[in-house]
């Protein structure tokens, strides 16, 4: 886990990545076909602040078990009472411990696939479900690559090592569903998200270059069409 993640966007992640309810009950209603109801238990690995593991609960009716390397992050994530610390590679669990695991932007920051495929294959009981939310198209796709082109890279290429990683442990990518949501509603929002910096793609870049995309966004900001939209993608295996 870069230390960028862990303390710099610790800060801003509540006031940068903030999704709409209309997006969240998109992500959910896309994800319900794949996961268990009432009585089942759900991993969201990765959680972040835990924006994603209410609306799990909500959703399903099932448990669900945030677990998050950060303590910065932590610090922040509203359910104490399911959240563990541990890491994408070793999660802290025992064997078959869960109905489905959901991962939102976490291969990213994952430092060993191998490790990760393992860890899966470990906690997902028989018939168990991965779900990963990314944007796993082409970065062109992405609507901030115009202004920061060098802070996204090879998303498709990662998802197919991934791939690759938990076949070898027998667990097979089943389903891919492409899910859109908003980026910014008008020229401010996008500036004022843009400018918390987030996004680990852009925490991770030179100082230098992410303040001239961010004055390259200033100055093209009010000249667009909004809403401005993205499509990210949950991709589903199966145990």
């Amino acid at each position: 886990m870069s230390p960028v993640y862990d303390t710099t966007m610790a800060g801003a992640y509540l006031r940068g990545r903030t999704l709409r309810a209309e997006d969240v009950a998109a992500w959910m209603s896309a994800a319900a076909p794949h996961l268990p109801g009432p009585g089942g238990r759900i991993l969201d690995l990765g959680a972040g602040t835990g924006r994603f593991t209410a609306a799990l609960g909500q959703a399903t009716g099932a448990t669900v078990i945030a677990c998050e390397p950060s303590p910065a992050m932590r610090a922040v994530c509203p359910r104490e009472g399911n959240l563990v610390g541990g890491a994408a590679e070793t999660p802290p669990f025992r064997r078959a411990s869960f109905d489905a695991v959901w991962a939102s932007q976490v291969l990213h920051h994952v430092r060993d696939l191998a490790a990760f495929a393992r860890g899966i294959r470990h906690v997902l009981r028989p018939g168990g479900r991965l779900l990963l939310r990314g944007g796993f198209g082409a970065p062109e796709l992405i609507p901030l690559h115009r202004w920061f082109p060098s802070a996204f890279g090879d998303s498709h290429g990662l998802l197919a090592e991934v791939a690759a990683r938990l076949s070898a442990c027998g667990v097979s990518r089943t389903a891919r569903v492409e899910v859109p949501q908003r980026y910014a509603g008008s020229a401010r929002e996008l500036v004022d998200k843009v400018a918390t910096r987030s996004l680990s793609n852009l925490a991770r870049l030179p100082d230098d270059d992410f303040a001239a995309g961010l004055r390259a966004v200033r100055r093209d900001a009010p000249g667009l069409s909004y809403p401005l939209d993205e499509r990210l993608d949950l991709v589903v295996f199966t145990g």
